[in-house]
């Protein structure tokens, strides 16, 4: 495969050169209230390099903390913030981190880009609550009418692949709300 300074193209072509972020982030109830410092954080959580197309990706602090030159005690700190308001779920001990609206605005738009996310979800620190989490992020956000047969069917093909550890689903849905 030819390099990057020959393509000007990702060496990984399962992996998109960009990420939808919706023009309403500004105007979103939530994010409005931030203090600017937590929404540019946000953004960047949103346009890492580490991250995504499903928003399930490792990200270690120090990575975060480089990117932006500042203290790794204000990312934790903001990390934090983020998963009290619902926007996030990251979990220290993994470094793995869910963004978790990244499918309601993007979802895989072909069976390749299906496999691909199933390759990345399989090689990802192993956590059964995020999983779990993930698993109904994916039915709650690929399910909608109008969207692609690829979207829609993704979520049977994580659950068939990466099952929910709770045999009790209104336990694991109370993780979600």
């Amino acid at each position: 495969m030819l390099d990057d300074e020959q393509t000007n193209k990702p060496k990984r072509p399962d992996v998109p050169r960009y990420y939808r972020i919706a023009c309403h982030f500004w105007s979103d109830e939530k994010v409005a209230t931030w203090p600017d410092s937590q929404r540019l954080f946000a953004l960047h959580l949103l346009t890492t390099k580490h991250r995504t197309l499903e928003g399930f990706f490792v990200l270690p602090p120090e990575y975060v903390a480089a990117d932006m030159a500042w203290p790794l005690r204000r990312v934790k700190d903001m990390l934090l913030k983020l998963e009290e308001e619902g926007f996030i779920r990251f979990d220290e001990k993994t470094n793995l981190l869910l963004i978790r609206n990244a499918l309601r605005y993007q979802q895989p738009d072909s069976k390749n880009v299906q496999k691909a996310v199933l390759a990345r979800v399989r090689n990802l620190p192993d956590n059964p609550e995020l999983m779990n989490e993930f698993l109904l992020l994916a039915r709650k956000h690929c399910l909608k009418s109008g969207l692609s047969p690829f979207a829609q069917g993704l979520p049977d093909l994580l659950e068939r692949e990466f099952r929910p550890v709770s045999n009790d689903r209104q336990e694991v849905a109370r993780m979600v709300i």
